[in-house]
């Protein structure tokens, strides 16, 4: 009886075998992540920009991703020694740099201790033509004036500035 029950099993196991050869394969296809992946990642960074006459700049990230091609800042805080007796400060919850270009985004806050305040939700840099952009809505503040408007252009090599739709209250001392 033990014989004939290891017949039966052989038997069943060159069957399947014989099927299982004739099958056709099933392959899963690898599903190729688009989402592209850091070549750096780090966490807390504190950038200062030293000079012969001091630190000029200290930047302040909670995260920096470097890619390939471009990098991506995440809580962004940069202190900047403008001129003699002149700090401006620049904030904003994410950006990237891609080339010459800088965009920031969220929450994009500027102001500087001569009373200068802009404040968007987005902001487009060119490190190389130093135009400043902003395509959305804004307000930008001095001691005097509060105006807003819808996108600006200031060329900061010429002091120039373009503005779209602007809404401007200006306050005048009276002599």
């Amino acid at each position: 009886m033990a014989v004939k029950l290891l017949y039966y099993f052989i038997f069943l196991f060159l069957g399947i075998l014989v099927f299982l050869l004739y099958q056709e394969p099933y392959f899963i296809p690898k599903v190729k992540s688009t989402k592209e992946k850091p070549n750096l990642e780090a966490i807390d960074i504190t950038n200062y920009s030293i000079t012969p006459d001091g630190v000029k700049v200290v930047a302040r990230f909670s995260k920096v991703l470097r890619y390939k091609n471009y990098d991506k800042f995440y809580d962004i805080n940069i202190v900047r020694k403008k001129d003699i007796n002149v700090i401006d400060n620049l904030k904003a919850k994410r950006g990237s740099l891609r080339g010459d270009n800088l965009k920031i985004e969220g929450k994009v806050r500027y102001k500087d201790s001569e009373g200068v305040k802009f404040s968007s939700e987005e902001a487009k840099y060119n490190l190389k033509t130093k135009v400043f952009r902003s395509d959305v809505d804004f307000v930008l503040e001095t001691n005097s004036t509060i105006t807003h408007g819808t996108s600006l252009v200031y060329q900061s090599k010429d002091g120039k500035i373009y503005a779209n739709n602007i809404k401007s209250v200006t306050e005048v001392n009276k002599k």
